[in-house]
C-alpha cells in the first residue's frame, strides 16, 4: 500500500517514458478506430469524475435567472440529453445575448455534446461578460485543451490557483501537457491529507500521461481490482499520444468528439455590442416668450417704419418639459445622410439658437426641396477595421486601451486571458488593472498599455469592430500602490 509520504515529489523516469512509446506500438492501435477509442476512454476515465468539481460542473450552474429555455436546458443536461440541452441553451442565449450565465450554460451544453470549439467560444464569451466562477474557468480550460490551445488552458488554471480543487486542477494541468506540474499539484494535496480514491486515481492518470507507468500502476492498484487495472493501463497507453487530446477531454466529461463548425453566427457576441451609456439630461436655459404687443393703430398713408416692440426677452429655466408636436413629413421624400457620432453634442446649441431668434423670422419657412443624399455604405467601415493590422504595444506609452470593467480582480484577470487569446498583439503583455469606485461599488478596469494616442485609438477600433467596447485613455504619470497605472482622463 502506498502512503502519501511515499509519493515522490519530482523526478521523471526517462526509462518509463521510453516504455510509453513501446507500449503503444505493442498494442498496434490504429488511429482510424476513433469511435472505439472514445468508448473505451469513457469507461476508463469515468471513475475520475466521481465526487469532483468536474462532475458538479455538469449538473447545473448556479445563479441563472430562470425562464423556460434556461430551465429546459438545465433539465436536459441532468437527463444527459445533450442535443435537447444545446437546442434550449441556444434559444436562451438568443433571448438575452449579453447574459453571462446563459453563455456559460450554452458552453456547458456544447462541452457535454463533444463540440469543443463551440464550447470554447461560448465559455470565453461568458468570461468576457463577467463570469468568473472556478467551475466555468475549469470548463473553459478543458475546452481550450480539446481545441488545441493548451497554453491558454495553462494560463487559465494558473490564474485560478487554489479556487479549483487540487485533484481537478492537477489533472487538467496534465491534460494540457504540463504533466510533471499536474503530478506535483495532486501529490502535494495528498501529502496534505486529502488522500481520497478520486485524488489517487487522478494522480495515477497524471503519472500515466507523464510516462511514469510504474508509479501509475502502483497508485491505481489501491482502488481497483487486478483485471480492471490491466485494462485501465492498456487504455491509458493507447490514448497517451498528443493527437488524442480532444478525445481525452471528451472522455473526461462523458462525451464523444463531434465535428464542430462553431456556434451559429447569429449568436456571435460581436453581433450584440454593449449598449452605450445614456447621458443624464442637462437643464437648458431658454429665452422666455416676449409679452404680446398691443394691436397697432391703423397706419397713415405715408406712415414711417413701425417701431420695434420695447419688451426684451428674459432668460429663465424652463419650468416644465415642453411637449413638442411631431412635425408632419414632407410630401416629397428627403433622404438624409447619417450624422457622425462626433456631432452628438450639437443639438443643444442649435436648440438654444432656435429659441433666441425673433418670432418674425421664424414665420418664414423655406419650401421643401426633394434632395437625395448618398448614404455611406455601413458595411465598409467594419471591414476596414478588421483588416487593419493590430498595433504593437511598446515600453511605457502615454495611453492605454481600456477593454472591460469587472466586479472583481479575478474576473478582470480572467477577461485579460480571453483578450490575449483573441488579439495576437497582446500575447506576452501584462494587463493594466485599475480599481475604480462608481456609485459606491468597486469595479476593476482592465486595459492594454504601451500605446500612444494614435495606436490606442487603432487598438480600440479593432476591438469595436469585433463587437466589444473599448476606450482609448491617457494614463497618469503616477502609479497606484499595486503597480497598476491609475487612469487619469479619457481622450
Amino acid at each position: 500500500m502506498i502512503t502519501p509520504a511515499s509519493i515522490p515529489r519530482r523526478g521523471i523516469d526517462e526509462q518509463s517514458k521510453a516504455r510509453t512509446a513501446q507500449m503503444s506500438k505493442s498494442f498496434r492501435f490504429e488511429p482510424t478506430s476513433t469511435s472505439g477509442l472514445q468508448s473505451a476512454l469513457r469507461a476508463v476515465v469515468a471513475p475520475l469524475l466521481a465526487g469532483s468539481m468536474l462532475a458538479g460542473a455538469f449538473v447545473a450552474l448556479p445563479a441563472i435567472a430562470g425562464d423556460r429555455s434556461v430551465d429546459k436546458a438545465s433539465e436536459a443536461l441532468q437527463e444527459n440529453d445533450v442535443d435537447r440541452a444545446v437546442h434550449h441553451a441556444e434559444k436562451a442565449v438568443g433571448e438575452a445575448p449579453r447574459d453571462a450565465n446563459r453563455r456559460a450554460l450554452l458552453g456547458q451544453a456544447y462541452l457535454r455534446a463533444g463540440r469543443l470549439t463551440s464550447a470554447r467560444s461560448a465559455l470565453g464569451d461568458a468570461v468576457l461578460l463577467g463570469e468568473s466562477s472556478p467551475r466555468v474557468a475549469l470548463m473553459l480550460a478543458l475546452a481550450e485543451i480539446g481545441s488545441g490551445s493548451s497554453r491558454a488552458a495553462v494560463a487559465i488554471l494558473a490564474q485560478q490557483g487554489n479556487s479549483i480543487p487540487a485533484a481537478d486542477r492537477g489533472l487538467a494541468f496534465a491534460l494540457a501537457g504540463e504533466t510533471a506540474r499536474g503530478v506535483e499539484v495532486i501529490s502535494a494535496d495528498i501529502r496534505a491529507g486529502n488522500d481520497t480514491p478520486k485524488s489517487r486515481q487522478n494522480l495515477a492518470y497524471a503519472y500515466a500521461l507523464d510516462g511514469r507507468w510504474r508509479e501509475a500502476r502502483l497508485m491505481a492498484s489501491q482502488d481497483v481490482s487486478l483485471d480492471v487495472l490491466d485494462r485501465r493501463m492498456t487504455e491509458w497507453a493507447m490514448n497517451a499520444r498528443p493527437e488524442y487530446a480532444a478525445a481525452r477531454v471528451a472522455a473526461l466529461v462523458g462525451a464523444t468528439v463531434q465535428a464542430d463548425r462553431g456556434m451559429p453566427t447569429e449568436l456571435a457576441l460581436a453581433n450584440f455590442p454593449a449598449a452605450k451609456p445614456v447621458a443624464k439630461p442637462v437643464p437648458v436655459m431658454v429665452a422666455a416668450a416676449p409679452a404680446p404687443a398691443p394691436a397697432p393703430a391703423p397706419a397713415p398713408a405715408m406712415a414711417a417704419a413701425l417701431q420695434p416692440v420695447a419688451a426684451k426677452p428674459v432668460l429663465a429655466k424652463a419650468p416644465a418639459p415642453v411637449v413638442v408636436a411631431r412635425a408632419e413629413p414632407a410630401k416629397s421624400e428627403v433622404k438624409i445622410a447619417a450624422i457622425p457620432a462626433s456631432k452628438a453634442a450639437e443639438p443643444r446649441a442649435t436648440m438654444q439658437q432656435a429659441f433666441a431668434q425673433p418670432t418674425a423670422k421664424q414665420s418664414v419657412v423655406a419650401k421643401p426641396v426633394a434632395t437625395k443624399v448618398a448614404m455611406a455604405p455601413a458595411s465598409k467601415a467594419p471591414a476596414k477595421q478588421s483588416a487593419a493590422a493590430l498595433p504593437a504595444p511598446g515600453a511605457g506609452g502615454s495611453h492605454v486601451a481600456q477593454l472591460g470593467s469587472y466586479s472583481s480582480e479575478a474576473a478582470a484577470r480572467a477577461g485579460w486571458k480571453v483578450f490575449q487569446s483573441r488579439y495576437t498583439n497582446l500575447k506576452g503583455q501584462q494587463p493594466v488593472i485599475t480599481l475604480a469606485k462608481v456609485d459606491g461599488k468597486d469595479y476593476w478596469r482592465v486595459a492594454a498599455g504601451g500605446f500612444d494616442a494614435k495606436t490606442a485609438s487603432q487598438m480600440c477600433q479593432a476591438v469595436k469592430a469585433s463587437g466589444q467596447g473599448c476606450l482609448p485613455i491617457a494614463k497618469a504619470a503616477t502609479k497606484a500602490g499595486n503597480g497598476a497605472v491609475r487612469v487619469a482622463k479619457a481622450d
